[in-house]
């Protein structure tokens, strides 16, 4: 037996570090949020430095020695980064296999416009741990979200 590996989708904005948080509250449930690791241990990095992908697989590989004890543990996991695509949705299920947990997608349908308010006012808020995000940026994102699909074998939950 194993915990349940929690993956979140949506556009920067959409409520997936909130929902990570109620994640962890509601069941037993450690939260490793992408965000706050990068602005800690990069913080000279900004979100469109061309070295923050690279650095960011790095943390994600970080993460996942630590998630993978945390599921081994019998104890839930929430992935608190993107999963907008299949090769994402497929690194996280591959590893969540060895150890035999549940992969959980929760897929936020937040629209455009109010996932950029939402980020604009976070950034007002000069909320700790949060990348700038513009309407520019989610609409690229817009452009690189892949649906999640049934054949993924993930549970799928709208929110």
């Amino acid at each position: 037996m194993s915990g349940r590996l929690h993956l979140l989708y949506g556009l920067s904005g959409s409520g997936k570090s909130t929902l990570a948080r109620q994640l962890q509250k509601q069941s037993p449930a450690v939260r490793f949020t992408l965000d706050e690791w990068m602005l800690r241990l990069h913080p000279e990095l900004s979100i469109d430095d061309p070295a923050y992908g690279d650095r960011a697989e790095v943390v994600q590989e970080l993460i996942w020695s630590i998630a993978e004890q945390t599921l081994r543990s019998e104890v839930d996991a929430v992935l608190d980064w993107n999963s907008w695509s299949r090769a994402r949705r497929a690194w996280a299920r591959e590893r969540a296999g060895t150890v035999g947990a549940e992969v959980v997608l929760h897929r936020l349908s937040t629209s455009l416009e109010e996932s950029t308010r939402r980020a604009q006012l976070r950034e007002e808020s000069q909320a700790s741990f949060a990348h700038r995000i513009n309407l520019e940026g989610n609409q690229h994102l817009t452009g690189l979200l892949e649906e999640p699909t049934a054949d993924e074998g993930l549970t799928i939950l709208e929110h």
